[in-house]
């Protein structure tokens, strides 16, 4: 079980996102006159903007509606390289050892910040090896099961936990991914018994829970949506702090059975270390002017993204509090990939 001090670690990491929201939306009316004076400062050449996941899932999703943005803010062409496998690892190594000239990014998300804390070696440092450009939102996931498992509730489905030990089979996007830690940490906080199921990706394991060869999983609202509003999942709970505009009746799980619960996704862009700062500056004003959009914003808001524009130091310290955070949960689960 957990103990108040992760209790209180992961309350005041709550606290701190509500503050960069904050902090974002004060800094977001800075940034949309000077993407539109320093657009000729970015690059001269086409953008590549890396996913170190395979098509289709939620980062890769995010990736094309931002590089559509960057690509009428720089005058540039942007496009989306997906270069998935090794939990994210290949691709971000890939751009760690990327020329720093603005031509190459990163969509980052929490297995950037978590897989330090899961691989004994890696050839880049998640903090040092790259820039900061911006936050782009964060997006919780959806405690979700198949339309005929037998709860309704959060609490029903620990309660069937605890009658029926190890027979609840959880799918994830692979061990070590934000939404298998989201379950291990609920299974540490309540207590329960429940066996981890790892996939290629999140696709994958969904098509398995539609057919109930596995009967749980902590899904990210962009998946997760279209299907509960189809009647194919059912939702349960919301792993972050708040509940979703677009599911108002469905609660948090720090609401239902564990207080203070709070896991989510976040998607940021990223340059190899050593990007000129001018460059840099350039990047980041022009992706806070295309997230402020409306018809962006109309794009995002149904894949369950929480927009979070704010400054690159905002960034910058938001990672590194998500770095140690992830490292003390993987420490008290004592979560290792092989």
């Amino acid at each position: 079980m957990w103990g108040r001090r992760e209790l209180v670690r992961w309350g005041v990491r709550g606290t701190g996102l509500a503050a960069a929201l904050a902090l974002g939306v004060a800094s977001m009316s800075i940034a949309l006159p000077q993407a539109a004076k320093a657009a000729e400062a970015c690059t001269s050449d086409t953008v590549t903007l890396v996913v170190p996941y395979a098509p289709g899932g939620v980062v890769d999703l995010i990736a094309r509606v931002v590089a559509d943005d960057l690509r009428g803010s720089i005058g540039q062409n942007v496009i989306v390289e997906n270069k998935p496998g090794a939990g994210s690892n290949i691709g971000t190594g890939a751009v760690a050892r990327a020329a720093p000239d603005g031509r190459t990014l990163i969509m980052a998300s929490a297995a950037h910040t978590i897989n330090p804390s899961l691989y004994a070696k890696l050839p880049f440092d998640a903090l040092t090896s790259f820039a900061p450009v911006g936050m782009v939102g964060i997006v919780p996931n959806l405690i979700v099961v198949p339309a005929d498992f037998p709860a309704n509730t959060m609490q029903d489905l620990i309660a069937y936990a605890k009658a029926n030990p190890g027979k609840i089979a959880f799918g994830s996007a692979g061990a070590g991914s934000s939404p298998h830690l989201a379950v291990e940490m609920l299974k540490a906080k309540i207590g329960v018994d429940m066996l981890h199921v790892p996939y290629q990706g999140q696709p994958q394991a969904v098509q398995d829970l539609l057919a109930n060869r596995v009967q749980m999983m902590a899904l990210t609202m962009t998946l997760a949506l279209p299907l509960v509003k189809e009647g194919r999942l059912k939702a349960l709970a919301i792993t972050g702090t708040s509940r979703a505009d677009a599911l108002p009746n469905v609660p948090t799980v720090a609401e239902t059975v564990s207080p203070g619960f709070d896991v989510v996704n976040y998607l940021a862009v990223l340059a190899p270390a050593g990007t000129p700062d001018k460059t840099l500056a350039c990047l980041s004003a022009a992706l806070q002017a295309g997230l402020a959009k409306p018809e962006t914003v109309a794009r995002l808001k149904p894949m369950g993204v929480i927009m979070m524009p704010g400054s690159r130091a905002d960034l910058a310290a938001f990672l590194k509090k998500d770095r140690d955070a992830w490292a003390e949960v993987i420490k008290q689960a004592n979560i290792k990939v092989q």
